[in-house]
Formats: structure tokens, sequence, C-alpha cells
């Protein structure tokens, strides 16, 4: 039996929930608690976007919301007797608990229940739209979901995204009929150590539109001036056939890398390469500036609003020479990469870090969901 959380004093009362964006969903809560709001985050009760390591998921919102956090997890199939009545039992839990705002991941598309657990529909809610539009090269959504993803933004009362690219891409859908608001990606704790010289990584999950291609491409340029310059490639998802794989200058770390591991996987980087085609935000830019890293990107997308040239380089999408040259400048000017990651670091901890990104999403709440 679920048992609502006890009454307390009058700290904002906010309900968290989502399917996949746990990582994002567990920052936001933590930052939300640390503003003073009393804080529940609903999930599914899966591992897939860890890895499917067991209990990692529930390991990872642990250790990032805090335990200021109240999780909730949803299991079962959707369509199953269970199911059901453990999605009744959750929305009686919400209804009793009585928030003061409902904040929905667009993930919750996937599983509706989350959405119903969450009082929805009944309640004016504020709803994440990560991705606007779907990026090249992926799969799209089948029909169910993609009628509930624009059912979740034609109700919604306030439509956040991390950047004004976002905003207009969201706009141009013509599924937006609440204010849409623009809120940076958040990021962990800022820490920075100088960077070791001449090593490139790539991270995140490989896909056609994050232009693994064009960055392999780059390399010959790179190494005719710097031939000691290392690349690591790390992430999930199909690599592309090229090459430059041949080289042992380039190491593959292919797969899902545990949250421990990503420390020092920064920390053995010069720089972070984004050579995306398309973009909504980046996560791993984020991540890159917690830790410290300068980055190299594309103008696409929410890029170039994340990447400045006070803590990075951009440079035209799918143009290898020029990215190469970018990449040469922070790996041949001393001192360059280490100036821009320090300020990168500076900008986490002052504007996008969870705290702050939280007092913005609470501001929002208050203006739009009263």
């Amino acid at each position: 039996m679920i048992e609502p959380a006890a009454e307390s004093a009058a700290a904002p009362r906010v309900w968290l929930a989502c399917d996949w964006f746990v990582k994002y969903a567990a920052g936001l809560a933590g930052g939300l608690a640390e503003v003073g709001c009393e804080v529940d985050l609903l999930t599914r009760d899966h591992d897939q976007e860890f890895g499917d390591q067991p209990g990692a998921m529930r390991a990872f919102v642990a250790a990032e919301a805090g335990e200021g956090v109240r999780h909730l997890e949803l299991g079962g199939r959707v369509r199953s007797l269970a199911a059901l009545r453990r999605t009744a039992a959750l929305r009686r839990l919400c209804a009793a608990w009585r928030p003061d705002f409902v904040h929905l991941q667009d993930s919750v598309a996937n599983d509706p229940r989350l959405a119903l657990a969450s009082g929805i529909p009944g309640r004016r809610y504020a709803l994440t739209v990560h991705d606007p539009v779907t990026h090249p090269g992926d799969a799209i959504s089948p029909p169910a979901i993609r009628a509930i993803k624009r059912r979740l933004r034609r109700g919604a009362s306030l439509l956040i995204v991390h950047s004004e690219a976002l905003a207009e891409e969201l706009t141009g859908t013509g599924e937006a009929r609440a204010p849409i608001e623009v809120v940076p990606h958040g990021a962990g704790e800022a820490e920075f150590a100088p960077p070791p010289p001449d090593s490139l990584l790539f991270f995140g999950r490989i896909s056609h539109y994050k232009g693994l291609d064009v960055l392999l491409d780059a390399m010959a340029p790179i190494w005719a001036q710097r031939p000691q310059t290392r690349l690591l490639v790390a992430g999930e998802g199909e690599l592309p056939e090229h090459a430059a794989f041949a080289d042992p200058r380039v190491s593959v770390r292919q797969g899902h890398l545990a949250e421990e591991d990503l420390p020092g996987l920064f920390a053995a980087a010069t720089c972070v390469v984004l050579p995306y085609r398309q973009a909504s935000q980046s996560g791993v830019g984020s991540l890159a500036m917690q830790h410290g890293r300068a980055v190299v990107a594309t103008r696409v997308g929410g890029l170039p609003e994340l990447v400045g040239e006070e803590w990075g380089r951009l440079v035209e999408p799918e143009d290898a020479p020029a990215l190469a040259a970018a990449v040469l400048e922070l790996l041949g000017s001393e001192g360059l990469a280490e100036r821009l990651g320090r300020r990168a670091a500076q900008r986490v901890a002052e504007e996008i870090g969870w705290r702050a990104v939280a007092a913005r999403t609470l501001d929002l709440y208050g203006r739009h969901l009263r």
C-alpha cells in the first residue's frame, strides 16, 4: 500500500514524472529540493537509460536527487490489471498529497499511465519538450505515441524547452498552445582539473545526426599538424564505416558507460567535440562544461546558446576542415583549452547548475500554473 507523505510546512510541493530523461528529471528534482520545495519524482521501474544494469536507475536518482526527494516507481506492463491498480493507487496518492505544481517530461508519452498517475487530465501541468521534432536518421515514434505527445503538448499550461532555437522549432509544429519558456539544460556540481594535451573525446549516443563521420574526416588534417593527437569515441550505437578506425590513435568504448566512469572519461580529454548535423539541446555539452572541458561544436539547434567563445568554439555543420581548424586552435594555443574549460565550469556553477535551473523553473511554475 502507498502511504501519502506527511503534512509539512508551506514549502511548494512539486510532482515530477518521466519515463526517459531520468537523469534530467533527477537533477531538476534535487535542484528543486535545494531551493526549498518538497518533491515527488515518479519514474518507470526499468534501467534502460542506464545500460540495463539492475538497480542503476534507483542508485542514480538517490545520489543525484538526494534525501529531500521521494522517488516513486511505476512498474508492470501498460495493459496489465496489476499495472492499472498501481496507476490508480499513485493517482490517489498524488491527489492526497495535493502538489502545488505538476511537471511532466515529454517522455511520459511512451507510457501514458505516468500522466494518469500524475492527475492528468484534470490538473494544470508543465511539460518539458526535449526534442520538438525527430532527429534526422532516428526512428519515428509509432502513431499512438505521436498522438499522445500532441495531446500532452496541447493540454499543457506551460511548455519548457532548453533554447530559443527549440522554442522556434516547437512553435513551428503547430502543437503549442501554452506559453513557451526557455530554461537551460541543467548540469551537476562543477569541477575543474587542468586538461591533458592532445586528446579529443566524442561521447554519447552514436547516431547519424551526431556527425561522428565528420569528426573522423577531420582527423587527417589534425594529424597532419599534431600527429600525437588521440581520439576516444565512447557511447552506445552503431559506428559508421570509416578508415580512421584502423588508426591506433583512435580508440572506441562502445556501449553504455556507468556513471562512475564519466569523471575519468572527461578528465582524460583536452576538449569535447560535438560535430552534430542537427541538435536540440546537448546534455553531453552540459556534462562537458560541468567537468571543466572546452567544447568544439557546430552551429545547429540549441548548441550556439550553450557553447560560446568564452568556453568553446563553434563551426558550421558538416565542415570537416573548419572543425579541424577549431580543434587545432584549442590543441595548439598554449593554455587556451584550460582557460576555456575553467570558464565553462564557472558558468555551470553560476548559471546552469541544477539549483539555478530549479529556481528559474519554480518561478515559471508560479507564473503559469497557479
